[in-house]
């Protein structure tokens, strides 16, 4: 289901009927609401340990570049050359289970990830030839650690904001006519829709609330 249909769907809601263009809720606000419940309810149902359907996750298209591994990599013993993500990781949702990262090649073959001590670290450099690939995040960038030869790697989770992964997505693609967000399949799961209407209601009521509390605080005083 788009985003632009549940944005619709919202405002029938809020509307009790079909709701007209000039509609005082924008769909850009309505799609900020959605995304705060989207991401809430998918934090609750995988600290829940239930099942989260690959509807829900988004795959990033990461391209590489060689860079250092850290700002200290200046001493003669060091070889700290590694390949990098040209941007930094978008946020991930928060779960017990972690963040649900899959970080695979462009055919498919899935890179584990690794933990890393500066004492390893010149096993996994460039200059080295290492058993096998290996990823890891560090200041919020994806290090590859095994190649140097990857120019892109796609990373698979659970993001924090879908509309960002798209834009990301388009721009490495460097085409000139990217999709409308708003008629893009929304990331969510089928059983999560009922509940993420119901909590996007629930916010936009209660951001209606706010300027009237604070009115009310303020005649108070």
């Amino acid at each position: 289901m788009k985003l632009i249909h549940h944005c619709y769907a919202i405002r029938n809601l809020i509307h009790k009927g079909p709701s007209s263009d000039d509609s005082p809720y924008s769909l850009r606000f309505i799609a900020q609401m959605l995304s705060v419940a989207r991401a809430r309810l998918i934090e609750q149902k995988a600290d829940k340990y239930t099942y989260i359907s690959e509807q829900s996750f988004q795959s990033l298209c990461i391209t590489l570049e060689e860079g250092q591994y850290h700002n200290c990599c200046d001493g003669p013993t060091l070889n700290c050359t590694v390949l990098k993500s040209t941007i930094e990781l978008p946020k991930f949702l928060n779960t017990r289970w972690g963040d649900f990262i899959k970080v695979t090649t462009l055919d498919g073959a899935v890179i584990p990830k690794v933990s890393m001590t500066q004492d390893r670290l010149s096993e996994f450099s460039l200059t080295k030839k290492p058993d096998s690939l290996g990823y890891l995040i560090h200041d919020n960038k994806l290090v590859i650690l095994g190649s140097k030869f990857l120019k892109q790697v796609l990373v698979n989770s659970l993001f924090a904001d879908p509309e960002q992964i798209e834009e990301l997505n388009c721009n490495s693609s460097n085409s000139n006519t990217c999709p409308d967000f708003y008629d893009t399949e929304y990331p969510i799961d089928p059983d999560l829709i009922d509940p993420m209407y119901k909590l996007t209601l629930d916010l936009i009521y209660n951001s209606m609330r706010v300027p009237q509390d604070l009115e009310n605080n303020a005649k108070a005083d």
